[in-house]
């Protein structure tokens, strides 16, 4: 587990867990090279997380820990850039 880091990028949601008791909403973060999943204080998987889904859609800062290919949202912002943003290091 690394330390927090700041990601720029789309958020965008898919429809996961089809046929399953737990299908509903995944939220995520597209980058110029990557999609990051995206993980906040959600109790339970089916219910839709309306603090992400409110930054569906658009550009937005992200910071948070990656763990795996997610990454744990300790702050989002709304950003204004038209094209996806390079990524930092």
């Amino acid at each position: 587990m690394q330390g927090t880091k700041k990601y720029e990028g789309l958020v965008f949601v898919k429809h996961g867990r089809i046929g399953t008791r737990s299908e509903g909403p995944d939220y995520y973060l597209q980058t110029k090279n990557h999609e990051y999943g995206l993980i906040h204080e959600r109790e339970l998987l089916f219910k839709p997380d309306y603090y992400l889904g409110f930054f569906c859609r658009k550009m937005v800062a992200a910071e948070g820990t990656l763990e795996g290919n997610n990454i744990r949202i300790s702050h989002i912002e709304e950003i204004c850039k038209s094209l996806l943003p390079d990524e930092q290091e």
